[in-house]
């Protein structure tokens, strides 16, 4: 399938290691009004050169597939692929099909540099030029409520281990203390990493206007006080 050129200087990079995705991604991004460049072939062992690579095309964002290695293309994913556009202020989309599999564990490493994710079924002209808007706006401080963190107390209730990695299931009673939430144990610095038991407390900022589980994100961890059976509030 040819994509044909409609806008000059208004490039967007499509990054999916699936052939006929990023085809029908591309359409898409020309129904948002920007030129589709695609990437979905290649053999990249280096965020920074797919990064360099990207740039060199002149492109202005990015619509990012998550799972990048099936084909080859990339030995990292594509949360790592936009964390790394986040950092040099290039609004990238990040996009997966597998919502339930990777928001908790993979996603959730950077997901503090993903100011958007789409599931694949929500992918379309119109989320892709509202994505990029709200992309451009953080990038330029603009962070929205939902976005923004918060000092609060991260209440762990079970150590697991996904892919060969720890991870912790948790609540956070500031933004639902219903319903758990999964993280990657690598976010907590590592000296506190020994402290990771049931039933401990620790202080994070959580961004706790965020509406669903998978927009959560954690930072700067800290271990709480345990409870002081004097103060009548353990």
């Amino acid at each position: 399938m040819a994509i044909t050129k409609v806008l000059k200087n208004k490039i967007i990079a499509v990054v999916d290691d699936d052939k006929m995705l990023a085809e029908t991604t591309a359409w898409d991004v020309i129904e948002a009004g920007y030129e589709p460049f695609l990437l979905f072939d290649g053999n990249f062992t280096d965020v920074n050169a797919m990064v360099s690579f990207i740039l060199s095309n002149n492109a202005v964002g990015a619509v990012c597939d998550h799972r990048l290695s099936n084909s080859g293309l990339a030995n990292f994913d594509g949360a790592k692929l936009v964390a790394a556009l986040y950092d040099i202020k290039f609004p990238s989309l990040l996009v997966t099909q597998f919502t339930e599999m990777d928001t908790s564990f993979s996603i959730r490493k950077c997901r503090n540099k993903i100011p958007v994710l789409l599931s694949r079924e929500e992918t379309n002209a119109s989320s892709i030029a509202k994505g990029i808007e709200i992309c451009t706006s953080e990038l330029c401080g603009k962070i929205p409520s939902t976005r923004k963190t918060r000092r609060t107390i991260v209440s762990i209730t079970n150590i697991a281990q996904e892919s060969g990695e720890t991870v912790v299931d948790a609540f956070v009673p500031s933004w639902n203390p219903h319903k758990a939430v999964r993280f990657p144990a690598i976010l907590v610095p590592e000296h506190l990493r020994d402290s990771l038991k049931p039933n401990v407390c620790l202080f994070a900022h959580v961004n706790t206007g965020a509406e669903k589980s998978d927009d959560l994100y954690f930072e700067k961890f800290e271990l709480a006080p345990e409870p002081d059976e004097d103060d009548e509030l353990a």
